[in-house]
């Protein structure tokens, strides 16, 4: 008992610190804030003073927009063809339904001879027309001004 009293004790054993995971951490940290400096160069850019220009100034007519209004009363179609630009005007025409494609045609013939380089349409229709009525104007038009674009019923009158 007094020999256990008196016989030194065993230190404690301290393990090793690893440290490759720690050097491995710090590599890569390295190569990344290595890396992000390069990266800060190519977001600097040199740029020339600014220069101006003058370009001449035309004097265009403002552009034309031909609209097609169609409304119905009393099963007869009323196709309205405004457009505006330097020289503004409208064609009305009145059909049925069995002459609508016709007299689309005949009202959008006058109009692409006298603007040939006019490609695009807006057409409307009121609230009371029939989708055929739509199909019918648009197939007449195709012919003529082939770009068609649909606006709301409101634009023809809102019936």
């Amino acid at each position: 008992m007094i020999e256990d009293i008196l016989q030194k004790k065993p230190k404690k054993h301290v393990k090793d610190l690893n440290i490759v995971p720690i050097l491995d951490m710090l590599t890569t940290v390295i190569f990344f804030l290595l890396m992000s400096t390069s990266f800060i160069e190519y977001t600097k850019l040199t740029l020339p003073p600014a220069s101006t220009s003058s370009a001449p100034i035309e004097n265009k007519d403002p552009p034309v927009a031909p609209k097609v209004l169609v409304t119905e009363k009393d099963a007869k179609y009323s196709i309205r063809l405004s457009w505006g630009g330097g020289h503004p005007g409208q064609n009305v025409v009145q059909a049925d339904e069995a002459t609508i494609v016709s007299q689309t045609q005949t009202l959008l013939k006058n109009f692409a001879a006298r603007y040939p380089k006019e490609k695009t349409l807006q057409v409307s229709m009121g609230k009371l027309v029939k989708y055929q009525a739509l199909i019918s104007v648009m197939d007449g038009a195709r012919d003529f001004l082939p770009d068609v674009v649909l606006t709301s019923y409101t634009e023809a009158g809102g019936q």
